[in-house]
């Protein structure tokens, strides 16, 4: 364990303030990589468990968008029609991948749009402190859509807001959708992905309460897998490849209690 750790400091460039603080993430390493084991040992052939950049983190450690903890922010968000730096932008990137998503399953048009737009131009300045995902979707309305990530690159901060060329994808509004977790699955099997709001500590094996009232972090609900009796959401997730499956993020167990929300575009 003692060696897996200073390979794992090396390989993920850690240093830690104190001897004291890097003791106590290498207890948390250490547990971490033993509930990965087991996690290996019972799982069903879809998900490979392991040393991750996030394995000497606690729940409490993941980045997230504190504006989205607010009370009453809706969990599910979804359109109609048709992310290296600390910034909060998740919020942001799921917002700008549900239009992507839903763009291109529409008229089959691949589309690349710019998160940093949203950022930059928000129309209640949430940029990287944060925000909701109806902030973003109302921003885009304002602007009468969104330009490409091309012309309109991420920088992982707030920036000025420019107005650039004819935009490369658009809306027509948003709308909230039921909590109830079924019509949810028949939502994103029918018409398309949405967006959730959601307790990131849900996405950490070493959590062992999740509380559906505490919710810091944004993602794109992609779908829903039953595998026997084990039943997972699918969401891609905006931490980057080092994170999750790379593609689609990761895989979490479904939960109750969730209020809805959707975005109508």
């Amino acid at each position: 364990m003692t060696r897996m750790f200073k390979d794992f400091m090396i390989q993920f460039n850690r240093t830690y303030r104190s001897p004291a603080e890097q003791r106590r993430r290498f207890g948390i390493f250490t547990q971490s990589l033993l509930v990965a084991r087991r996690l290996q040992e019972t799982e069903l052939g879809t998900g490979q468990y392991g040393v991750t950049r996030f394995s000497d983190w606690t729940g409490g450690d993941a980045p997230s968008c504190p504006a989205a903890q607010h009370p009453l922010a809706p969990r599910w968000v979804s359109l109609l029609s048709p992310q290296g730096k600390k910034c909060g932008s998740c919020w942001a990137f799921a917002a700008v991948a549900n239009i992507e998503s839903l763009w291109n399953i529409h008229f089959h048009q691949p589309r690349n749009l710019s998160v940093q737009e949203v950022l930059d131009c928000s129309w209640c300045g949430a940029g990287c402190k944060g925000g909701y995902v109806w902030d973003a979707f109302t921003t885009v309305l304002q602007r009468r859509g969104l330009t490409s990530e091309d012309a309109y690159p991420y920088t992982g901060r707030k920036e000025t807001c420019h107005n650039l060329s004819e935009p490369a994808a658009y809306i027509q509004g948003f709308q909230t959708l039921p909590g109830d977790e079924k019509e949810i699955a028949a939502h994103v099997a029918t018409k398309g992905p949405i967006t959730v709001t959601l307790n990131s500590a849900a996405m950490k094996p070493l959590v062992k309460s999740c509380s559906p009232d505490h919710v810091d972090h944004v993602v794109l609900l992609m779908g829903l897998n039953e595998l026997g009796v084990w039943r997972y959401w699918v969401i891609k997730n905006s931490w980057g490849e080092g994170w999750g499956e790379k593609v689609s993020g990761v895989c979490m167990g479904l939960g109750s209690g969730h209020r809805g929300s959707s975005p109508t575009g």
